[in-house]
């Protein structure tokens, strides 16, 4: 008898799959069905949408990737979580559209992550900024070529962790993208979508600073 040394798909395996996978998607409809109130009549509008804007593929998402990615973040998040914890250094990655004033705030511009600079006291990215303050960790607006600004930093700060803060469908492919640098990450999903991709007028994403919060102090201590 053959040894194998991790699975063995058996015939009925690709029935079995099918099952969960149907399990999967019926039971997180229904249990998420306040928070995907909105998600139907969203991809039906942005599947009439003619025009030529580029995020189209975003926009039109079926519903049943909101679960994928939600899933996916979560299974990382549990899976890095205690390497996460070991690393010297850590930071914190966030999205432009926390900003309160998203194209006019005061940041200061790096070619690998812009700095917040407070300007509003009531900003979310403000708020984030100064709890990084009391951890002494960095703290950068996310730039489109994730992958580059990992690794930079990464070779600026040594040994490091990463807290990435982004959307259902950013966030889990952030995590995946630290993976392949080998850099344990955790994530903080916004609560809403506040940018330009999902809003005719956007307006500053909300997020849980409390579960931010969480995390460091399981890291640190205090």
């Amino acid at each position: 008898m053959k040894k194998f040394p991790t699975y063995n798909l058996n015939d009925d395996f690709n029935a079995k799959l099918e099952k969960f996978k149907s399990q999967f998607i019926e039971d997180g409809f229904k249990l998420f069905a306040d928070e995907f109130e909105k998600v139907d009549s969203f991809i039906t509008y942005a599947n009439a949408d003619k025009s030529d804007r580029s995020d189209h593929q975003l926009r039109r998402s079926e519903k049943e990737r909101y679960l994928l990615e939600l899933l996916s973040f979560k299974i990382y998040d549990q899976l890095n979580r205690d390497t996460f914890n070991t690393q010297k250094n850590t930071l914190i990655i966030m999205p432009d559209c926390l900003s309160i004033h998203e194209y006019e705030c005061n940041k200061t511009d790096g070619d690998h992550g812009s700095v917040c600079e407070s300007c509003h006291p009531d900003c979310l990215a403000a708020e984030i900024t100064e709890l990084a303050e009391k951890y002494e960790i960095q703290v950068l607006f996310s730039k489109r070529n994730l992958s580059e600004q990992l690794l930079y930093h990464e070779n600026q700060l040594g040994e490091t962790s990463v807290i990435g803060i982004a959307c259902i469908m950013m966030l889990s492919a952030g995590m995946r993208v630290a993976e392949q640098q080998n850099i344990p990450a955790r994530g903080v999903l916004l609560q809403n979508t506040g940018c330009e991709h999902w809003n005719d007028e956007p307006f500053a994403s909300q997020f849980s600073i409390e579960q931010l919060k969480s995390i460091l102090k399981e890291k640190y201590g205090h």
